[in-house]
């Protein structure tokens, strides 16, 4: 399995109440397991950040994963393909979790010997968040109470749920203990066994008016009332990630990571601070990152949910048409400056920004913009625009060889009818000498134009 001391795991990541798209960053020189390669631009409720892998949860209620590079993978990024009706997720060091609308808990990773974190307690219902750690899994239930399992290696004590626990709020499974909030807003800590002792089980005396835990590899977080965070812990680090930065306030979320800490604050921005020794980016909050809604903190990465702004399409009407007109271009730009795509139906077909007739009727085209990280898909704009049929203007083609003449008439929508020849000493043998239809007539379409062709001057 992976050094217990590479992981900070995180707690569940619940869904928030609108989709966004995910920002990752960290990942840096030795830290790069390809969980910072976001693969899905939107549509997302839930993040999680474990060791290897980075989790989202999809608006329908699947997960999706990614990461587990370098020879990391031990199932954790392996989503089970039947998984559905999710609610919250939650990714720990060697294995993932996802919660069920119906209360009941899912994992999978934990390498082929499936040890500890990812033996589900048979019949375990009526579950409301879900925590994964270094070894444990915690549930937290309805009832108020927590189940513990795994810890089959590493066991510090983190899966020993203290005797009577009850009113819990909240729960967050760090590397080697296990943190829980009471609805009363004090917290309990448990594990820190002997070797894996930071002080983060040394909950502060006299600590309440909590309303969030984060439980990181050496530190404990604790999010207050008032808007200001609490850590703890870290006496054998040198990573700065209990040093809150000074006058750190206005804080509605927390996240702990193994050497670094996350505050998302009430205007959407997020502090980071830690990283240390320990440093691969994870902690270098990227420029203007805003509307944040949710974080979560790996190892070596940071994730935050984005709220994506929404954008329109602005489409100009487009004029009608006759069969038989030059192919044209369209344009339409969208606000948020990104590129418009184009498609078509009817009696049309378009390429790229390209429209072509291909016959009478109507044709509609449709310009999209699918979003990206920072924006939600535009409303498709559409324009529809009516093909009348092509009429034959007849064309002036006395005096054209015949090869051109033809062409001419065809160009006008017209049909070259039958053709005669006769001798002419005037037009040069194989030029038009006269044609049926008057020149600048507006005939139906397909109108047959009749030809006289000069054989050229007769021999005597």
């Amino acid at each position: 399995m992976l050094s217990l001391g590479l992981l900070g795991a995180t707690g569940a990541a619940p869904a928030t109440t609108a989709a966004g798209g995910p920002v990752a960053w960290g990942c840096g020189t030795g830290g790069d397991l390809l969980q910072c390669r976001v693969p899905i631009p939107s549509g997302v409720t839930a993040i999680a950040a474990g060791y290897a892998q980075s989790l989202a949860l999809k608006s329908d209620g699947t997960v999706v994963a990614w990461g587990c590079g370098r020879s990391r993978d031990v199932g954790q990024c392996t989503v089970p393909s039947s998984l559905a009706g999710v609610t919250a997720i939650a990714a720990g060091m060697g294995h993932s979790l996802a919660l069920k609308s119906d209360g009941t808990v899912v994992a999978w990773g934990c390498g082929s010997t499936n040890v500890g974190p990812c033996n589900v307690p048979s019949g375990l219902a009526g579950v409301t968040a879900v925590s994964a750690g270094a070894s444990q899994s915690l549930a937290l239930k309805s009832d108020g109470t927590v189940l513990a399992w795994g810890c089959n290696f590493n066991d510090y004590g983190q899966c020993n749920v203290p005797s009577g626990l009850a009113g819990v709020s909240a729960v967050d499974a760090g590397a080697s203990h296990s943190l829980a909030l009471k609805s009363d807003g004090t917290v309990v800590a448990w594990g820190c066994g002997t070797g894996a002792d930071y002080g983060q089980c040394s909950v502060p005396g006299g600590l309440s008016g909590v309303t969030a835990i984060a439980a990181g590899a050496e530190h404990s977080l604790a999010l207050k009332s008032d808007g200001t965070v609490l850590a703890w812990g870290c006496l054998g680090g040198v990573n700065g990630q209990c040093n809150v930065p000074g006058g750190l306030s206005g804080v509605t979320t927390i996240a702990a990571g193994a050497y670094h800490s996350l505050a998302l604050k009430s205007d959407g921005t997020v502090i980071a601070w830690g990283c240390g020794n320990s440093d691969v980016g994870q902690c270098s909050v990227p420029n203007g990152l805003t509307h944040v809604t949710a974080i979560s903190a790996g190892d070596l990465h940071s994730l935050a949910l984005v709220e994506l702004a929404n954008q329109t399409i602005t489409f100009d009407p487009l004029a009608n048409k006759t069969f038989g007109a030059p192919d044209f271009r369209v344009s339409a730009t969208a606000s948020s400056g990104l590129v418009v795509s184009f498609a078509a139906s009817g009696n049309c077909t378009i390429s790229g920004a390209t429209v072509h007739l291909t016959g009478a009727g109507s044709c509609t085209v449709t310009a999209s913009q699918a979003g990206d990280a920072r924006y939600n898909p535009a409303p498709d704009a559409s324009q529809a625009f009516s093909i009348a049929r092509a009429t034959c203007r007849v064309p002036n083609v006395v005096g054209k060889p015949l090869s051109s003449a033809k062409r001419t008439i065809a160009r006008m929508h017209c049909r070259t009818g039958k053709l005669r020849y006769a001798y002419s000493h005037k037009r040069k043998k194989g030029r038009v000498i006269s044609q049926s239809r008057r020149p600048g007539r507006v005939l139906p379409a397909r109108t047959k134009v009749n030809l006289v062709v000069s054989r050229g001057p007769r021999h005597t």
